[in-house]
């Protein structure tokens, strides 16, 4: 999984992105999957870019955040045709709709705070239980947007210690998420159906 360069965003051209990421992958003894993070970089790769970087045969797949679906369906549209290259949602939000625009899956920071109702969503939606698929996200909606983009990593972390999973202390420069967001997690959490301590 690689990210987007960011610390010079204003030179990230398309270019400037193929080449990066078309080195990385030449060096690279595994398969890589591209990082599309903007609201964490300030960058956000356009879909025509990736399937540009995306030729490379070293390229598997794209990991896209920015919770836009139709950049999701543009992703799916202009993936490389003759072999696999996999397109997954890594916003919880687009999760959902991402499926029904042929997206291969989802990698979500909620899938560590709820990894059996994520995996339920995913069958029921490849079940054509569409409406379960729909209740579950909908019911999981403010607690994977509490471990994300409200409360972030110390969000995250806070609501795998309630849930008795404990993944280590939040790192420096991020401080660990204060008493009264904790309880308003736990509060989250309980309302999701997620039991938590």
């Amino acid at each position: 999984l690689v990210v987007t360069p960011h610390f010079f965003r204003g030179a990230m051209s398309a270019d400037a992105l193929a080449a990066h990421f078309e080195a990385v992958a030449d060096a690279s003894p595994v398969p890589v999957l591209l990082y599309n993070v903007p609201a964490n970089t300030g960058l956000d790769v356009e879909a025509v870019t990736v399937a540009r970087i995306a030729r490379h045969p070293n390229v598997a797949g794209v990991k896209d955040s920015s919770g836009d679906v139709g950049k999701l369906a543009e992703l799916v549209r202009l993936a490389p045709a003759g072999r696999r290259f996999d397109v997954f949602s890594g916003n919880y939000g687009a999760a959902l709709p991402g499926y029904a625009v042929g997206t291969a899956g989802s990698i979500l920071a909620a899938a560590n705070v709820a990894p059996a109702e994520c995996v339920a969503i995913r069958q029921a939606f490849l079940s054509g239980r569409l409406e379960e698929a729909r209740e579950l996200h909908l019911r999981l909606l403010p607690m994977a947007r509490a471990v994300t983009s409200r409360f972030g990593v110390p969000g995250l972390k806070a609501a795998l210690e309630l849930l008795g999973r404990p993944a280590g202390s939040t790192r420096r420069p991020l401080l660990p998420l204060g008493a009264p967001a904790r309880e308003e997690l736990r509060a989250l959490l309980e309302a999701a159906g997620l039991r938590a301590s």
